[in-house]
């Protein structure tokens, strides 16, 4: 089983991004106890703001750990040269049931419904990654069966710099 875990540049270095900023709030939190423990009093069973700290100290880790679990399994894709499929860092403008949208295949937690970006993992793009223009893909989306037309394929946008 192939356990890789796909994203643009652009993906990559978002996830990066929150590695730090998680590693810092983690650092932020746990310089807090020895303070947090001596104002609530010498027995930390009974002191909530203490409890609520290691809580949320935990919950940092727990998201730390998972996001080092995917960079651990992180594959950078390069946007492909030739666009003949779709494939992670094409766009693609697709007919589903009657209504034209085009998309940009993108990597992992890359997903922005608002700027047209898909994540290669998506429901939809899981349909029509490896297909050719012109070629119809019948599936299932959320229950319901849909009919898709690859339109046209054409380069992403690629990893210019983004938020």
């Amino acid at each position: 089983m192939n356990d890789a875990i796909y994203f643009t540049k652009r993906g990559i270095e978002k996830l990066k991004k929150e590695i730090r900023e998680l590693t810092k709030k983690l650092e932020d939190l746990q310089h807090q106890t020895a303070h947090v423990a001596e104002v609530g009093g010498d027995q930390y069973h009974d002191n909530a703001s203490y409890e609520m700290l290691v809580i949320d100290i935990r919950g940092i880790d727990n998201r730390l750990a998972a996001t080092h679990s995917c960079l651990n399994k992180a594959v950078v894709v390069e946007p492909p040269s030739n666009t003949d499929l779709v494939a992670i860092g094409t766009c693609v403008r697709i007919m589903r049931d009657e209504e034209e949208t085009t998309w940009e295949i993108v990597g992992f937690g890359e997903s922005d419904p608002d700027r047209n970006l898909l994540a290669y993992n998506t429901p939809l793009a899981s349909l029509i990654i490896g297909k050719c223009q012109g070629e119809i893909v019948n599936g299932t989306i959320a229950g319901k069966q849909t009919k898709i037309e690859i339109l046209e394929i054409s380069r992403g946008g690629g990893d210019e710099s983004t938020k």
